[in-house]
């Protein structure tokens, strides 16, 4: 059984109290048509904040400053014997929101509430780390 581990990163863009969700293409082999932040996956001997920057860009065309890291989640699928460890980032948007343009990896994207997370297919991990992104990024 080869068993393989691999570092993601995750950016939670919220503007206006909404945030950024792309759905995963239905071409997808894991997880296709959910909702997820925009992220990938770090690659070999890459900084993460450096990797997530990539990502952003190849997923959406967005220029992102990294902020800081608010969440780590973990995960594994019995699928192909995968571990992934998700390092979850507070970023700021440089470039103009009107230039987002998704790539073929995602379907559609929505700026969405806390409180209309539950009309989008997520997982319950991306939900909570979705909900700490909010209290991170508009602490009370």
């Amino acid at each position: 059984m080869n068993k393989k581990q691999i570092i993601g990163v995750t950016a939670c863009i919220i503007k206006n109290n909404k945030a950024l969700l792309l759905k995963r293409s239905a071409r997808e082999k894991f997880l296709p048509g959910y909702f997820e932040m925009p992220g990938g996956k770090v690659e070999f001997g890459e900084a993460p904040e450096v990797a997530l920057k990539r990502e952003i860009k190849e997923e959406t065309k967005l220029t992102i400053s990294v902020i800081a890291p608010f969440f780590t989640f973990s995960y594994t699928t019995d699928l192909n014997n995968i571990h992934t460890i998700d390092i979850q980032y507070l970023v700021k948007v440089i470039s103009p929101l009107s230039s987002l343009k998704l790539s073929k990896e995602h379907d559609e994207f929505a700026w969405v509430k806390l409180d209309e997370l539950n009309n989008y297919k997520i997982t319950d991990a991306m939900k909570l780390a979705i909900n700490k992104g909010f209290a991170a990024h508009c602490p009370k």
